[in-house]
C-alpha cells in the first residue's frame, strides 16, 4: 500500500475513513488499541454470513447485540450451520414484539441479556444504540466504539430510509458502518474526506447520496469526478460511478452517504 494510504499523509482538517479496512485491518491500517467494536444485527438474513467475515468480526468485538427479530435470523443461521452455540449474543434488545419464544429462551438461559424497551417513539436500530451506549465502558466515549451493523438496507422500503435517517443523525457522535448484500455504506461529514479503498472488496461500482439537502461536491479517484457541482435528491446525484484510485477525496458542504459494492474474502 502506498504512503497516500496512511492517516499521516493526509493534508490539514482532512477526514480519514478506514471503510473496509475496519473489516480487513492490515500492518498499515492497523486496529486501534482504543478503538471499540460494536456488532449489530438487524431483522434480516445476515448479509455474507456464510463468509468468514462475519465470524472474524464476531471474534473481534466486545459487544454483539441482536435487535429484535435479529435474534431469530442469528438464531436461523445457527441452527442452520450448526453453530447455535458458537454464536450467542450479549444481549438482544428493542420492544421485542418480533423476537420469538424459541430463539428468546435458548440465549436466555445461555446468559444473554433480553432488554425490552417500550418506548414507541425510537426505532429497534435507535434502541439498539441506546443500549450500546449504557453497557460501554465508563472511561469510553460512543466515538471510541465503530459501530458494524449487519442489514438494515433490505426489504421495506420505510425500514430503509430510517436506516439511513438514524445513520445521518449519528454521524456526529459515533462512527457506524453498515454492510447489506450488495453495499458498505456509511456517512460523510461536510470537509474534505479521504476514503481508503481496498480493491479487493470494494467496488468497482459506488455511489455518493445528498441526503441531507443540496450540497456542493468536488471528488477526486473516481472515473467521473464533480467539481464544485451541486448535488440534490431533486437534481444530479453521482451514482452508478467506477472507484479507479486506491483513494478517494470528497469534498463536501454537508453530509452525505458513500455507499460502494462491497464482496467480502473468501478466507
Amino acid at each position: 500500500m502506498s504512503n497516500e494510504h496512511q492517516p499521516n499523509s493526509t493534508v490539514a482538517d482532512e477526514i480519514l475513513h478506514r471503510g473496509s479496512f475496519w473489516l480487513y485491518p492490515d500492518n498499515e491500517t492497523a486496529w486501534p488499541e482504543d478503538k471499540e467494536l460494536a456488532l449489530m444485527i438487524l431483522n434480516e438474513p445476515i448479509p455474507h454470513s456464510e463468509s468468514p467475515l462475519f465470524a472474524r468480526l464476531w471474534a473481534r468485538a466486545q459487544y454483539r447485540i441482536c435487535i429484535d427479530g435479529g435474534g431469530n435470523r442469528l438464531y436461523d443461521f445457527g441452527k442452520a450451520e450448526g453453530t447455535l452455540e458458537q454464536f450467542i449474543p450479549d444481549a438482544v434488545v428493542g420492544d421485542l414484539d418480533s423476537l420469538q419464544a424459541e430463539p428468546r429462551s435458548y440465549y436466555e438461559t445461555r446468559g444473554a441479556v433480553i432488554h425490552r424497551y417500550s418506548d414507541q417513539n425510537s426505532t429497534d436500530f435507535m434502541k439498539g444504540l441506546k443500549y450500546i451506549d449504557s453497557v460501554m465502558r465508563v472511561d469510553h466515549d460512543v466515538k471510541s466504539c465503530l459501530v458494524v451493523v449487519f442489514g438494515g438496507l433490505g426489504g421495506r422500503l420505510d425500514h430503509i430510509l430510517h436506516t439511513l435517517k438514524v445513520l445521518f443523525n449519528n454521524h456526529k457522535q459515533r462512527e457506524i458502518v453498515i454492510i447489506s448484500d450488495d453495499n458498505l455504506t456509511f456517512v460523510v461529514p461536510k470537509g474534505r474526506n479521504r476514503i481508503l479503498i481496498d480493491k479487493q472488496v470494494d467496488g468497482p461500482t459506488c455511489g455518493i447520496l445528498p441526503l441531507a439537502g443540496e450540497t456542493i461536491l468536488t471528488t477526486n479517484g473516481l472515473r467521473w469526478n464533480l467539481d464544485h457541482h451541486p448535488s440534490s435528491f431533486e437534481g444530479l446525484m453521482s451514482t452508478s460511478n467506477i472507484i479507479d484510485e486506491p483513494s478517494v477525496i470528497i469534498e463536501t458542504t454537508l453530509p452525505v452517504a458513500w455507499t460502494a459494492q462491497f464482496h467480502p474474502r473468501s478466507c
